[in-house]
C-alpha cells in the first residue's frame, strides 16, 4: 500500500496542471476572443458571464466525472477487499476444521498403526527408517521412536542387515508388492522367521520414494509346522515300517500293491513264511527271535535287488514285490534265496538253521487285484509247505479250487454241528490176558446226507480252521453225559477215554471249562480218561506238565496216545504225570515180521512198567498182534481183534451183554 502511494501523488500533481494549464488557457482565450469579436461593453460583460458559466459547468461535469470514477474505483476495491476478507476468513475457517479432521486422521492412522501386533514399516530410498511401529519394536527387541532415521544396521547382524538391502533394492528396481518368508537375527541375538510383504512407495508420478513393509512374527507357528511334520513322519513310520526289521510293514506294502495293479503292467507277489519259526522263539525268547527275524530280512535285501519291494507281513512272514513276470527269472531267483537258507544264521554267537516256503502269484495271470494276490500267493505258499521244508510254489487254479472245496467243508463242518450230525462212537479197550472191557475210546463221526465221512479228512479240517476247541468241548460234554448215564444203568466198564487236542489243551478257559462241563452233567472226573498226543506235549513241555497236573488234580486219569511218533518222548517220559501209554498202530501192525518194531514195544513195555504206568497197545488186529502183546505182558489192547468202533446203541448192549 505505501509503495503506491507516490505513484498517486504524482498523477494527482499531473491532473491539476493540467487543469490548470486548460483553466488559465481558456480565461485568456475567450477573454481575447471576446474583445475582438464584441465590441459592446454590456454585451463583453454577458458573455464573460456566460462564458465563465460555461466554464463552471464544463468543469463541474470534468470534477462529476473525475469524482465518479474515485468513488467508484475505491467502492469496487472496498467491495473487493470486504469479499476478500471473508473469503479469506472463511479459508481459515475451513483450514481450522481440515485441520482438526487432519489431526484425527492422524491419530486414528498412528493408532491402528501401533496397534498392530505386525510389524509396519517404512524406509526411504537411503534405507532410513521414516515409520517404525510398536509391532516392529517387539520383533527386532528396539525402541520405535529411536528406530526413526536409523537402517538395518543399527537392528540387524551386519549380514542379515546386507540381505535386506538387496532385496529392498530389488523390490524398489520391480516396484512390486512381494511376499516372502526371512529368517532374522537381531544384534541382541534373538532369531525369528517372518512372513514379510515388501512394495515401492511411489509419488504422484509414479516414481518411487521410499519402501514400506509388513512382517509377521511366524516362527511359532513354524515350530508347530515342524512338529507336526516330525509327528506326521514318526507316524508314518509307526504305521508303515516294520519295527524289527525295518522293512515295509503290511500296510505298506498293500498300498503299493493297490498301486501297481491300477498301472495295470505284469509284476508278481512272493509270499514267504518261515519254517517252525516257533520253536526257535519258544527256545530262545523272542528277543532272539526278533534278531533272526532281521537277518531274513537283511537276505531277502541280498538276494533281490533294489527295484523289488520287500515287507513284513508280521510274525514270521514276509512278502515281495517283484518287476518281472518271467517264470524262468523268478525261479532263478528263488532258487538263488532258499538255497541261502541251507546256511546258518548267526545269532548272539548261535548257528541257527532255519528254512523257509514261499508261494509265488503273478499278476494279471493269477490275481487281479490285492486281495487276490494275497489270497493266491499265501495258497501257494501253503501248498509249498506241503511239499516239505524250504519250498516254493507257483500259484495253480488247481489251488483255488482245493481252498473252495477246503471253504466248503469248514462251512459244512460248522453246520454239522449245529445241525447235531456229529455223533460218538465207542470202540472197547480189553484186557488182554481175559478179554473182558476195562474201558472204552470215544471216537468222534460225522454222518452228513446219510454217508459217513472219515475222521482223518474233517479232524485235521477242524484242526486247522481252529473249529477244534468248539468240536472238542461237543466231545467232551457228550462223553461225560454218556459216562454218567452208564454209572447210572451200573454198565461203565473201566472209563471213557476222550481225545483232547493240543489246542483245546493249552485254551485259556480249558481248566473251567472242564469243571463246569462235570459240575453240569453230574459226571465223575475219574470215570473219564483223558488223552493227549505226543506231539502236543512236545510244542510246550513245560507248560502241558503243569496242566496235567492241574487234570490230574481234579481226579482225571491221563493217558499218552499215538506214542513213540514223537522225537524226544523218552526224554519227558519220567516227568510227564500220566497214567497210561498207547502204542501206537504203526509199531503193531504185521509186528511178527518186524523185529525193529518188536524191539521197540518191548523197550516201551518195559520202561512203562517201570516207571507204574499202565500200557495199551492200539490197532490190535490180528491173532499173530494178539499174541506178541499177550507173550510181552501188555496190559491192555484196543482193535478190531475184539471189536470195532460201534454206535451208543451197540456199545451200550454190549456193555449190558
Amino acid at each position: 500500500m505505501q509503495e503506491n502511494r507516490p505513484k498517486c501523488r504524482k498523477n494527482a500533481f499531473y491532473i491539476s496542471l493540467i487543469y490548470f494549464i486548460f483553466g488559465l488557457s481558456w480565461i485568456l482565450f475567450s477573454d481575447a476572443t471576446v474583445a475582438f469579436v464584441v465590441d459592446n461593453a454590456n454585451e463583453i460583460t454577458s458573455l464573460q458571464i456566460y462564458k465563465g458559466a460555461f466554464f463552471i459547468l464544463v468543469t463541474t461535469l470534468i470534477l462529476y466525472f473525475l469524482t465518479y470514477r474515485f468513488f467508484h474505483i475505491i467502492q469496487s476495491q472496498c467491495d473487493a477487499n470486504i469479499k476478500q476478507i471473508k473469503k479469506n476468513s472463511e479459508i481459515k475457517e475451513s483450514l481450522k476444521i481440515s485441520q482438526g479432521k487432519l489431526s484425527r486422521y492422524d491419530m486414528l492412522l498412528s493408532t491402528i498403526v501401533n496397534s498392530s501386533p505386525d510389524a509396519i514399516f517404512a524406509k526411504d530410498l537411503e534405507g532410513k527408517y521414516i515409520l517404525f511401529n510398536n509391532g516392529a519394536a517387539n520383533i527386532t527387541n528396539a525402541d520405535a521412536k529411536e528406530m526413526i532415521g536409523k537402517n538395518d544396521y543399527d537392528v540387524f547382524e551386519s549380514e542379515v542387515a546386507k540381505k535386506h538391502r538387496e532385496i529392498d533394492k530389488k523390490i524398489i528396481d520391480s516396484r512390486e508388492v512381494v511376499t516372502f518368508e526371512e529368517r532374522n537375527i537381531t544384534k541382541d541375538g534373538r532369531a525369528n522367521i517372518l512372513l514379510v510383504t515388501k512394495g515401492p512407495i511411489l509419488d504422484e508420478f509414479g516414481e518411487p520414494f521410499g519402501l514400506f513393509g509388513i512382517a509377521r512374527n511366524i516362527t511359532e507357528q513354524k515350530e508347530h509346522e515342524s512338529f507336526l511334520e516330525e509327528s506326521r513322519e514318526k507316524f508314518y513310520n509307526l504305521s508303515h515300517i516294520d519295527k524289527v526289521t525295518k522293512l515295509p510293514n503290511r500296510l505298506y506294502i498293500s498300498e503299493v500293491l493297490v498301486e501297481k495293479c491300477s498301472q495295470e503292467v505284469p509284476f508278481c507277489l512272493i509270499f514267504l513264511d518261515l519254517d517252525e519259526f516257533k520253536i526257535v522263539n519258544d527256545s530262545y525268547g523272542h528277543r532272539f527271535g526278533d534278531k533272526l527275524l532281521y537277518e531274513v530280512s537283511k537276505l531277502l535285501l541280498e538276494v533281490f535287488d533294489s527295484s523289488a519291494f520287500i515287507a513284513r507281513m508280521g510274525g514270521d512272514e514276509f512278502a515281495i514285490a517283484i518287476n518281472s513276470s518271467d517264470k524262468k527269472e523268478i525261479e532263478r531267483l528263488m532258487q538263488k534265496l532258499h538255497h541261502k537258507f541251507n546256511n546258518p544264521f548267526k545269532i548272539d554267537m548261535v548257528d541257527v538253521y532255519i528254512t523257509a516256503s514261499s508261494g509265488i502269484c503273478i499278476y494279471p495271470d493269477d490275481a487281479q487285484n490285492m486281495e487276490g494276490m494275497y489270497q493266491a500267493s499265501d495258497t501257494a505258499m501253503y501248498k509249498a509247505k506241503g511239499f516239505g521244508k524250504n519250498n516254493f510254489s507257483f500259484y495253480s487254479a488247481e489251488f483255488k479250487k482245493e481252498a473252495v472245496e477246503y471253504t466248503q467243508m469248514v462251512t459244512s463242518l460248522k453246520q454239522a454241528i449245529e445241525k447235531s450230525e456229529l455223533e460218538l462212537y465207542f470202540q472197547p479197550q480189553n484186557d488182554v490176558q481175559t478179554g473182558k472191557i476195562v474201558g472204552a475210546e470215544a471216537l468222534l463221526r460225522w454222518k452228513s446226507e446219510g454217508k459217513m465221512i472219515p475222521p482223518d479228512v474233517f479232524i485235521p479240517l477242524a484242526e486247522k480252521s481252529s473249529l477244534i476247541v468248539e468240536i472238542g468241548d461237543f466231545v467232551l460234554k457228550s462223553g461225560f453225559e454218556t459216562a454218567k448215564r452208564w454209572y447210572e444203568m451200573g454198565i461203565l466198564k473201566g472209563r471213557i477215554a476222550i481225545n483232547v487236542s493240543a489246542r483245546q489243551l493249552i485254551h485259556l478257559d480249558f481248566i473251567k471249562t472242564l469243571e463246569a462241563m462235570l459240575k453240569e452233567s453230574g459226571c465223575e472226573a475219574s470215570w473219564i480218561e483223558l488223552e493227549i498226543t505226543e506231539s502236543s506235549v512236545l510244542e510246550n513241555p513245560q507248560l502241558v506238565i503243569n496242566l496235567l497236573e492241574q487234570l490230574r488234580a481234579l481226579g482225571f486219569y491221563i493217558s499218552m496216545d499215538d506214542f513213540g511218533t514223537g522225537y524226544s518222548s523218552l526224554s519227558y517220559l519220567k516227568n510227564l504225570p500220566i497214567d497210561k501209554l498207547k502204542i501206537d498202530r504203526s509199531f503193531i501192525m504185521n509186528i511178527r515180521e518186524q523185529p525193529k518194531n518188536q524191539t521197540i514195544v518191548k523197550t516201551i513195555i518195559f520202561l512203562a512198567k517201570e516207571l507204574g504206568i499202565h500200557v495199551l497197545a492200539e490197532g490190535v488186529e490180528t491173532e499173530d498182534e494178539h499174541s506178541f502183546l499177550l507173550e510181552n505182558k501188555i496190559d491192555s489192547i484196543q482193535g478190531y481183534y475184539y471189536s470195532k468202533p460201534l454206535p451208543l446203541s451197540e456199545m451200550q448192549k454190549l456193555l449190558e451183554a
